[in-house]
Formats: C-alpha cells, structure tokens, sequence
C-alpha cells in the first residue's frame, strides 16, 4: 500500500512547487498563498503569519516593524548610515523637491564633426552632448535586428558585460553566454 501524500491548505491539495505557500507561524500548517489572499511579494512584511483557522482565536497576522521609510528592507535600522534607495516613498519625494535645468539650457548642441577624441579629452562629459544629425561623427548604427547574440560573436564568449537592473539598483556582472539570450 502506498503511503498517504500529505495534503496542506484549506483546498485539501498536496504540496506543489509551482505554486507559493507560507507556513503559518501557530499551527505550523502550509497554505497556498492564492487560498488565503497573500501575494508572495507581500509574504516578507509579515512577521506573524496567522491562517484563517488561527486568525479567529489569535487575531491576524502581525507585520514587521518600519523602522525606515528610505530603505527597501524597511525594518533595517534608520542610524543614517545607509543612504536613500531609489523608488522608495523617500526618495520620491525628494525627487519631487528637486528642480532641474531643461535640456536648452544644459544640452552640448555640436555638429558630428565637431565631436572628436581631442574635443573629448580637452572638455570631457560634463554635460550631455547632443548631435541631431550623425554626419561626420564617424559611427555606423547596427540594424535594427542586432541582438546580444551579435555583440558575443563580435567581442567574444568571454566578455564580462555590465547588467544594469533599475527595479534593484544592482549592476551585476556575467559572461556573455549566462546572459538570458
């Protein structure tokens, strides 16, 4: 006789890898987090979770402390160490504080020709230059189809590339053939 598959959550349904779950921190029972309305990316503000069964003796789930509002783990400790993160509602506002200089007034308008290594070297980039016309400035654009997969076979499988992920403000950097092609 085959043993008994173990059966989690309200719906009675065996364990399954694709599907989140979160244990409930009284009676130790794991729970879909689609049956009991907690969205995975919501599960790391609990602190105390509390299923529906314990909910009703217990109260509900407890959430963690904030202890910043300008850091993306808020329950780090605000000591003014650590600097604001950006899309935190910190950082927002300060954003939204701030004015800045419109491009008329901050823009390198320069012909194609008139931008050269010598040019480059002698005022470097202390403002963004902008080129309305590619004439004279020496570049071919790739066609529009020029993928990842070009830039390996040019620079080779080696390259260390630099990825730039804004949501986290990581830059981490992989081998060409790790980059998801």
């Amino acid at each position: 006789m085959a043993a008994a598959v173990p059966l989690y959550c309200v719906c009675r349904q065996p364990y399954d890898v694709n599907r989140f779950m979160i244990e409930c921190d009284i009676c130790k029972d794991w729970f879909h987090g689609s049956c009991v309305q907690v969205e995975e990316h919501h599960a790391a503000d609990i602190d105390v979770y509390h299923c529906p069964n314990c909910d009703v003796v217990h109260g509900p789930s407890l959430m963690k402390k904030r202890n910043n509002w300008h850091r993306h783990d808020y329950t780090e400790p605000d000591d003014g160490t650590k600097p604001v993160q950006a899309g935190t509602c910190v950082f927002v506002r300060q954003l939204q504080a701030r004015t800045f200089p419109s491009a008329d007034e901050i823009l390198d308008k320069m012909q194609g020709h008139q931008v050269t290594q010598q040019y480059l070297e002698k005022h470097g980039f202390q403002y963004p230059i902008a080129v309305a016309k590619l004439d004279g400035l020496g570049l071919e654009l790739p066609p529009p189809s020029f993928s990842v997969r070009d830039v390996e076979q040019y620079v080779g499988e080696s390259l260390c590339v630099c990825l730039v992920f804004r949501a986290f403000s990581m830059s981490p950097q992989v081998k060409l053939p790790v980059f998801p092609l």
